[in-house]
């Protein structure tokens, strides 16, 4: 049981925690100290046309899962969000480092530019070793590129499958889901035939 000195202390640091737009999360506990808890802070994202969003976010999170969030939020998908913080001069944020590399504090405002969904070219590595020039768009569908890819491999679309960075890419998922970078491979794998 916890004596008055320890609840007032406890409610004190509670409120301080509101006054700087913190809050306790019961359910992301640190693995530093068992049964701590981490501190999650509300970040204002503003875009050029002045709107702006709250969000909840933890220093530790990466930059990509805080657009993945502003993209739940506002409908503008990952691959097309450009966010900066003005705190100490413009900095761009990097998908990923994580938050706290920036210095964010409680009730800060990202800046977000929505960027044109711009063609670029990649490399196939075919099952064969080659490689083969494509122009992609982020907001092309796996599924479609596969289709372009039978079209010039003459690869039947059910028996291959995409990779790009280890990652399996799925037919119902934009390309620009998977931040597939200017120049880079992506992999063409044969699936295994049963028997």
């Amino acid at each position: 049981m916890q004596s008055a000195d320890q609840e007032l202390k406890q409610h004190g640091e509670t409120a301080a925690r509101g006054r700087r737009g913190e809050r306790e999360t019961a359910d992301s506990l640190s693995l530093k100290e068992p049964g701590a808890r981490k501190t999650v802070m509300q970040l204002n994202v503003k875009f050029l046309t002045g709107a702006v969003y709250t969000l909840d976010a933890n220093p530790s999170m990466a930059v990509s899962t805080l657009k993945a969030e502003v993209a739940r939020k506002t409908g503008v998908p990952a691959h097309q969000q450009k966010l900066g913080s003005q705190k100490n001069g413009y900095v761009e944020l990097q998908d990923t480092a994580r938050l706290s590399e920036y210095n964010l504090s409680p009730g800060d405002t990202l800046l977000l530019v929505v960027k044109e969904d711009a063609s670029f070219e990649v490399f196939l590595m075919t099952d064969k070793g080659r490689k083969s020039p494509y122009t992609i768009k982020p907001s092309e569908l796996v599924s479609e590129f596969k289709g372009r890819i039978y079209e010039k491999e003459k690869v039947q679309v059910s028996q291959f499958w995409l990779s790009y960075d280890s990652k399996q890419l799925e037919d119902r998922q934009k390309l620009g889901e998977y931040n597939i970078a200017p120049g880079g491979t992506i992999y063409m794998n044969l699936r295994l035939r049963g028997g």
